[in-house]
């Protein structure tokens, strides 16, 4: 447990980053260039110096930190999966942070393997501050930023709620700027769910697209009253068109979305405009590759590959995520100068259907298979790794 002293240091820290998070986004394309290409330098001189696997790769290659001087140049580096990660995490985790100071963030392993990514604290609190970004775009709905009504649709344990305590050992939350939160389990059925939903009345319903997207048709066809939040935010997986259409048009509810992954918690999030997703750039620089491993110019389609610019214990440069997004092809009419995502075609948790007809979410039927020792899946079962919510200060 972290004394006052360094919870005074945390919040200071998190303020002061998060001064200027709410123009970032509307910044000139050079600045945030820059600001990119800076970080980029830094973590690339990090990762020569302290990594392994990044000293290897560049010396076998006669590269130095100084020939990356862009995020065009992380290309240079041979593409990283996950399953190299899993296979040695020990050669991508900085020595500076191997005596135990970096924080352990778990993924639930839906990709078929369970990773263990190890964030720096400070990169945790740089993720906290940039979460105002999309709380900018949540009071367009909600009318504030903060003290609303919040239910989580979660498994226990998730990514969420491992940063939500590591913040609350960390740091404080003013009270009247901290949620009033309910969990929703998706191992529950669909007409309880509806009845806790209709009990605690949300202002924002948050959690995976997809058991979202299920109670809200549910309720439709069983003509079920239900609760209609100012908001739905889903991340985790994605929601399915159709569901997402008949919570906006029948319902009468606006859904938005984030694209993030334990292995940049921070990878893009929707506007108000809900056409795309905006590319956190200076968190995160993003390659979309074909199959033959070519560059996908905007409106084009392939894999996702990104580096993490800002975690400096488990350093993740040029690392294959294993979506298949599309570019988008013009600014957002929001006025946001971030890039854009205009289509994200490959996370898509599946829905199992119990004995009975029960549904409930894939995560549910895993953590039992996990205690069973029967957890290792292959990618043709699940297609996309957990990805954990922090929208902006300490939810899960």
């Amino acid at each position: 447990m972290a004394n006052w002293l360094t919870k005074a240091y945390w919040n200071a820290f998190t303020v002061w980053h998060a001064r200027g998070e709410a123009r970032l986004p509307y910044l000139p394309p050079e600045r945030l260039q820059a600001i990119q290409n800076r970080r980029v330098r830094a973590i690339v001189a990090h990762a020569y110096a302290t990594v392994p696997y990044y000293r290897r790769v560049l010396d076998e290659a006669g590269l130095r930190p100084g020939d990356f001087q862009t995020a065009d140049d992380l290309a240079r580096l041979p593409i990283l999966t996950g399953k190299q990660l899993v296979a040695a995490p020990a050669q991508f985790l900085s020595t500076r942070y191997a005596d135990g100071r970096s924080f352990p963030v778990q993924s639930s392993g839906t990709s078929g393997y369970a990773k263990t990514i190890r964030y720096d604290p400070a990169a945790l609190f740089l993720t906290l501050a940039c979460g105002h970004r999309q709380r900018v775009v949540l009071a367009q709905f909600v009318g504030r930023t903060f003290g609303y009504r919040e239910m989580n649709v979660i498994r226990p344990g998730n990514v969420g709620a491992q940063m939500r305590a590591f913040y609350e050992a960390r740091s404080w939350v003013p009270r009247r700027m901290d949620f009033q939160r309910r969990v929703l389990a998706p191992a529950h059925s669909c007409a309880d769910n509806i009845a806790q939903i209709n009990t605690f009345a949300p202002d924002v319903l948050l959690g995976y697209g997809s058991y979202i997207g299920l109670i809200y048709r549910w309720a439709w066809e069983h003509n079920a009253p239900i609760r209609r939040p100012r908001l739905i935010w889903y991340s985790s997986d994605q929601m399915p068109d159709p569901d997402r259409r008949l919570i906006e048009d029948e319902f009468g509810v606006p859904v938005v979305s984030t694209y993030q992954a334990i292995e940049a918690l921070r990878l893009a999030f929707q506007c108000e405009h809900r056409q795309g997703w905006h590319i956190n750039l200076d968190q995160v620089a993003v390659r979309v590759v074909d199959e033959a491993g070519n560059p996908a110019g905007p409106g084009g389609t392939g894999e996702i590959v990104i580096s993490n610019l800002i975690n400096r214990a488990t350093v993740l440069l040029n690392y294959r995520l294993g979506d298949v997004v599309t570019l988008g092809r013009s600014p957002c009419p929001c006025g946001r100068t971030l890039p854009t995502i205009e289509r994200i075609a490959g996370r898509a948790d599946d829905l199992v259907i119990r004995p009975g007809g029960r549904v409930v979410h894939g995560l549910v039927v895993m953590a039992g298979l996990s205690e069973m020792g029967a957890f290792k899946m292959s990618w043709e079962c699940f297609v996309s790794v957990e990805i954990g919510l922090v929208v902006g200060d300490l939810s899960p």
